[in-house]
């Protein structure tokens, strides 16, 4: 029996939306397994997974003690986690490191998560049978960090989920141009950067959209936020976020660190020009098919928008060269690819 990590069930983030996408895609494989499931965590199940519940701690004292405890109640089966670590001593395993941002920059994070993550990545990652992560930058990083052997580690990349691009409708909820960006309130996203970069009066005609959830683990205050052509929408449905992607004159993502970055992916797919930041996930994710700039210098993410947005030819280049880029990347090859560590497990 493989019983998988269900606490990521409801999470609207990046880590989640990989986690359900790849729990779908073992799913039509017809890989049986289980998730396991806090008694308090409210979930639909429009999917149908089989789903137990167990154990009402919150949060890691879940994971470390109430979900330990029914695996060892089971007779010490294998447990997948996609959305993190597992109980950190459980051998019997497969975690997943998405990126190690807080080991590359501490001052990102809150003390107790940077306290919990410092401390349990690395006990996790040697004791787990096996390591997934969602790119080739992310595995070099684990192998820069963590003392673990690169046969362990696997590449599952994300993809573009199928709500983010289907559907009907044109109309989005913002009247007007608009420069969009799509990113938790995290400081490795830089939306200060992004907001500086907008002072321009060149750019008076354009509102900057900022989409995405705050998060209080991360170390972020945004007094910035008070021009008028700047609009924070907070957390946004998929039928949402796709309307704003296909609306938007260009899509921004200025970060300065990544493990993977969906939301490039979902802009290209909607047919939006992409300008990222010159990183190397970006490089690996992204290819040619985006306008790259600096993220520490606001002058160069200024003038990369701007020449965007003057440049009708370009966006025709950029889309193009988007749509095709983000059709390399498959949630069905990547279940595919997870399905096959499984079986090699056992």
């Amino acid at each position: 029996m493989i019983y998988i990590n269900g606490r990521f069930l409801g999470k609207k983030d990046g880590i989640g939306r990989f986690s359900l996408e790849i729990c779908r895609g073992l799913q039509a494989l017809g890989l049986p397994f289980t998730l396991v499931v806090p008694e308090w965590l409210s979930y639909d199940n429009s999917d149908g997974f089989s789903i137990v519940r167990y154990g009402r701690l919150r949060s890691h004292f879940w994971e470390q003690v109430d979900l330990l405890r029914f695996l060892l109640r089971e007779g010490r089966p294998l447990l997948v986690n996609f959305s993190g670590l597992g109980p950190v001593w459980y051998k019997n395993q497969v975690v997943t490191i998405h990126d190690l941002a807080v080991f590359v920059e501490p001052r990102w994070f809150s003390r107790s998560y940077r306290l919990f993550y410092r401390l349990a990545t690395p006990l996790a990652a040697r004791s787990a049978r096996a390591i997934l992560t969602v790119s080739n930058f992310s595995k070099g990083e684990i192998l820069r960090f963590l003392d673990v052997p690169e046969g362990k580690i696997t590449v599952i990349p994300n993809a573009v989920s199928r709500q983010v691009v289907a559907g009907e409708g044109t109309a989005g909820p913002i009247a007007g141009a608009y420069v969009l960006a799509v990113a938790s309130l995290d400081p490795r996203k830089n939306h200060k950067g992004l907001i500086n970069a907008f002072t321009d009066p060149a750019l008076d005609d354009y509102t900057l959209v900022l989409v995405g959830k705050t998060a209080s683990n991360f170390n972020l205050k945004l007094g910035l936020v008070s021009q008028r052509n700047i609009r924070f929408l907070g957390f946004v449905s998929d039928v949402e976020l796709r309307l704003l992607y296909k609306g938007a004159a260009v899509f921004v993502c200025p970060s300065l660190y990544e493990g993977f970055g969906i939301p490039p992916l979902e802009a290209m797919a909607n047919c939006c020009p992409v300008i990222v930041s010159d990183i190397p996930i970006f490089k690996e994710v992204c290819g040619d098919a985006v306008v790259y700039v600096d993220p520490l210098r606001v002058e160069a993410i200024r003038g990369a928008m701007l020449q965007v947005l003057s440049d009708a030819s370009l966006q025709r280049e950029l889309v193009k060269k988007g749509l095709r880029q983000s059709e390399k990347f498959s949630w069905n090859a990547s279940a595919a690819k997870v399905k096959r560590v499984l079986e090699f497990l056992g």
